[in-house]
């Protein structure tokens, strides 16, 4: 019994025991959650998050050489809303109020969404239909529209896609239709379509699809609006607390304080959409960061775009920041000051604006029509540096547009990257009145003979080419890209060639009888002339056709047809070919490169030419002489075999040869046995019955276009003719032109162009000075510089210059030269006219600074000479206000120029008058 009672005390101390040390562990653990760990369970609690936040860093600024400014940023207020568990319930509550505020306060929803209604259709801003189908697969593949498709295609595979079956994907992902993919959209974005109009049910999608998209680089807010105002804002933080996840920020906006002005230089910041990977590896989010996308903001943006700060931050349940808890400042961008003069560029921009406008309305101008003066380009250098003046571009566009998304309307987006070529053409077609030279054709055959359907995009019937260059381009840059023929403006080119080469002397002169006559067959008349003697300086100041011609003449008898390129290609018009010289300006910005007239690109133009022609006339089956023969089909199939591809390659081949060294190159035994070959490996010629004196024949209409034809046309003097007066294949752009301007007048020094004058970090400090380089030193007889510039004086100031009168009480003396040069021989019938081209200097006596105009369907080149008297006016405005002289022609530049043009139409010069093929 003892042991029993004692047995049972055991068992209850050791219970008692045992209770003691739960109760004791539960506090102890208890202690240690409220005490240790209460403050991160407190957190836990209410929600709180911690996260990074990047901080834009403002863009470096773009200044003139004043430094005043182009280019810069403003503080812009920022709606934004972070996401979290708690606020994803409320979420469509919540977006529903904001978006309520921002219509009563006239606001807008930032909107780079590409996925438009109504029509539902992609707005990807890509200027070719190519590119738009890539940003629309990676629209798609982002948001994960591959996924179900691959699926499909390839259900039970495990290793990755080859590029074969990638590109399968990407033809399925390009079927889905942009409604269809604003439906899945909803549907993936948990968007009621039964609550909500289609404008919210989109509104919603946008910050949703950007909350996805954002969340691959972790999760950051996300921008509801932009640069909305200051008034907005605090209406915002007044409601904070019944918007949960909403705040407010700021942010550094780019802003183009000109608009316009510039901006064919300056470029625009956008969304990336090309080269992302690329974008990614420099640390750039490609969801949200813009970037340069043309002009100096593209080509200096790891300078511009400066280092994103961050704030290490904690966020309550509604997704606020309560607390800061680091921060890494943003650094701005370096600052880049160009050699632009904005009040010369201004009034460039200005005056050719004025001048366009007046040739449009007033199209009818003796043998020119300037209805569609719509493009155009103008631009300054100083000729002792080389720096860029001013650059203009016409058509432009206002960067601003650019800066904050959602601001470029349906309108403009159209406009500027997807144009109806279509409706345009029909507009085009009838206004300009064009029917009538096309007889018994509809007005739809018209529009594919002048806008025809761009046949390398597999089944397209609706977009079309612009290969006549009609449609105004406004991110084109016409100065550095359009390569024209230079028409009158290269005669000076000519007679520096012909002195400095020894063909002539300064005193060599001709009689000028209206017509030019080689003397070996070629005779040329033009509409006007007979200027009786004339000499270099006359010659210039008239124009005359038949002197320039007579100089290409003596040239080529001396020393053949390649003297006159020799000197060009110094003067930076074109480089010798397969000489390893850069064919460049020197520009900063991307240029095209035009070249002069030389017999190695004469005998590649035609050997291109011709051969199409050739393949004409054989797939015709009837040559140009009224021969037939069998249809013999030299294009390019897709059904070919690789041998049929391989034989026509090689007649193709022969053929070019043949065209480029004449009968020195033609084997009519080659071609018996390739054609042969093409015949018997050919099913086209299966059961033909083609007999070896078809073949004989076939190759005798191969001969004839080849060597009697092409040969033969390139081997005359008449391809060296039209080149001494700026015709033919030779063709610059206008910042060519400016320059070959700039290195006769200053003597012979050959600068590379540029337009950074200083590049200066965020304090102003100099980082880099641009400083003039010299490319290449001319050495010029002082005689040939001296004739030639008197003769560009009496253009400007003579009493039969062809820009004289537009020059009438200019106090500083001018040098310059008119030009006007064909587009085509049927332009008519395109609704176009020659491009009007000037060039020119100031002042006469120490030249600073050197012009160029081109208005393209300007008629003639005088009509454009304005424009240089209005920068002449900016950039000379100080010396000009001390002679007093009041600079008022930029703003008088429309009724003055139809003054001066009525007065011009009256003189007789080779320039002005005449309607052939050269209209100078």
């Amino acid at each position: 019994m003892r042991n029993k009672k004692k047995f049972d005390l055991n068992r209850y101390n050791s219970f008692i025991l045992i209770m003691i040390i739960i109760f004791s562990g539960i506090i102890i653990r208890l202690s240690y959650l409220q005490v240790v760990k209460g403050e991160e369970f407190k957190e836990k609690a209410n929600n709180r998050s911690i996260r990074e936040i990047p901080d834009s860093a403002p863009r470096g600024n773009i200044t003139d050489v004043n430094g005043k400014i182009l280019a810069t940023n403003k503080q812009g207020y920022m709606l934004v809303y972070n996401e979290t568990e708690e606020n994803k319930e409320v979420f469509f509550q919540t977006m529903s109020k904001v978006f309520e505020i921002l219509e009563e306060n006239k606001e807008k929803q930032q909107d780079d969404f590409e996925l438009k209604i109504n029509p539902y259709r992609f707005e990807f801003k890509a200027q070719n239909d190519e590119a738009r189908k890539l940003l629309e697969i990676r629209f798609k593949r982002d948001r994960g529209f591959n996924e179900e498709i691959e699926k499909k295609l390839f259900k039970n595979k495990k290793e990755k896609l080859t590029e074969e079956q990638k590109k399968q994907v990407d033809e399925q992902l390009l079927k889905i239709t942009p409604k269809e993919t604003f439906k899945k959209l909803l549907k993936d974005y948990d968007i009621n379509q039964s609550n909500y109009s289609l404008e919210e049910q989109r509104k919603f999608m946008i910050i949703k699809d950007s909350i996805k998209m954002q969340s691959f680089s972790g999760y950051k807010p996300v921008v509801i609006a932009s640069n909305i105002n200051k008034k907005t804002a605090f209406i915002f933080l007044q409601k904070l607390n019944e918007l949960p996840g909403i705040d407010i920020t700021t942010e550094p906006v780019r802003e183009y304080p000109k608009g316009e002005l510039g901006s064919a230089f300056l470029g625009y910041i956008s969304k990336i959409s090309w080269d992302q990977e690329k974008f990614e590896e420099k640390g750039y989010d490609v969801n949200s960061d813009y970037v340069g996308t043309s002009g100096i903001e593209g080509v200096f943006e790891d300078r511009l775009r400066g280092s994103k700060g961050g704030r290490i931050v904690k966020l309550n349940k509604n997704g606020r920041i309560i607390e800061e808890l680091g921060r890494r400042e943003p650094y701005p961008g370096q600052n880049i000051q160009l050699t632009i003069n904005s009040d010369v560029q201004a009034a460039a921009e200005k005056s050719l604006d004025a001048v366009m406008t007046e040739l449009r309305n007033s199209p009818g101008r003796g043998d020119v029509n300037t209805s569609n003066a719509t493009r155009g380009a103008a631009i300054a250098i100083d000729v002792n540096t080389g720096g860029i003046i001013a650059m203009a571009s016409k058509p432009t566009f206002d960067p601003n547009l650019f800066a904050i998304p959602g601001k470029l309307s349906p309108d403009l987006y159209k406009k500027y990257f997807n144009p109806d070529l279509g409706e345009f053409g029909k507009q085009y077609i009838l206004s300009k009145g064009l029917m009538g030279s096309y007889p018994g054709k509809s007005l739809d055959d018209v529009l594919n003979i002048m806008f025809p359907v761009d046949k390398s995009i597999k089944n397209n019937t609706t977009i079309r080419e612009d290969v006549y260059d009609i449609y105004p381009k406004p991110f084109y840059n016409y100065a550095t890209m359009s390569i024209i023929p230079p028409g009158s403006t290269f005669k000076p080119m000519t007679t520096i060639a012909a002195l400095e080469s020894g063909a002539i002397t300064t005193d060599f002169g001709i009689y000028d009888p209206g017509f030019f006559d080689d003397g070996k067959g070629f005779k040329k008349s033009f509409a006007v002339g007979g200027y009786g003697s004339v000499g270099i300086g006359k010659a210039l100041e008239v124009s005359s056709n038949p002197f320039f011609m007579t100089l290409g003449k003596v040239m080529r008898d001396k020393y053949g047809d390649d003297i006159l390129a020799k000197y060009a290609w110094k003067f930076g018009l074109g480089v010798k070919p397969n000489s390893g010289a850069v064919a460049s300006t020197g520009i900063e910005l991307p240029e095209r490169y035009g070249q002069v007239f030389n017999t190695w690109t004469l005998q590649n133009i035609f050997s291109t030419q011709y051969l199409w022609q050739t393949m004409s006339t054989l797939k015709a089956g009837a040559d140009q002489r009224g021969n037939s023969f069998p249809s013999i089909n030299l294009y390019d199939n897709e059904n070919d075999s690789e041998k049929v591809k391989k034989i026509k390659k090689q007649i193709k081949s022969e053929i070019q040869e043949c065209i480029k060294n004449g009968d020195k190159k033609f084997s009519k035994e080659n071609y018996e046995k390739l054609l042969k070959s093409l015949i018997n490996s050919d099913n086209l010629y299966k059961d033909k019955n083609i007999t070896d004196k078809d073949i004989s024949r076939i190759i005798n209409a191969i001969y004839y276009v080849t060597v009697s034809d092409a040969y033969s046309q390139l081997n005359v003097g008449a391809n060296m003719y039209n080149a001494s007066i700026g015709q033919g294949i030779s063709n610059f752009t206008p910042l060519q032109l400016v320059n070959y301007v700039s290195i006769l007048v200053n003597g012979g020094n050959r600068y590379k162009l540029h337009l950074v004058d200083k590049i200066l970090d965020a304090d102003g400090n100099l980082i880099k000075q641009e400083k003039p380089e010299i490319l290449d030193k001319i050495n010029l007889k002082p005689e040939t510089v001296e004739a030639v510039k008197n003769g560009m004086y009496l253009v400007d100031h003579g009493s039969r210059g062809t820009a004289a009168s537009y020059f009438s009480g200019f106090p500083i003396s001018t040098g310059g030269k008119t030009g006007s040069a064909t587009f085509s021989n049927d332009q008519a019938a395109l609704g176009r006219t020659s491009y009007a081209v000037y060039i020119g200097f100031a002042p006469y006596d120490n030249p600073k600074i050197a012009v160029c105009v081109v208005v393209f369907d300007g008629g003639h080149g005088g009509f454009v000479a304005p424009v240089a008297r209005a920068m002449y006016e900016s950039y000379f405005k100080d010396e000009l206000s001390k002679m007093g002289y009041s600079s008022q022609y930029t703003s008088n530049t429309q009724e003055e120029t139809k003054k001066k043009e009525e007065s011009s139409t009256q003189q007789t010069s080779g320039e002005e008058v005449n309607t052939q093929q050269v209209n100078d």
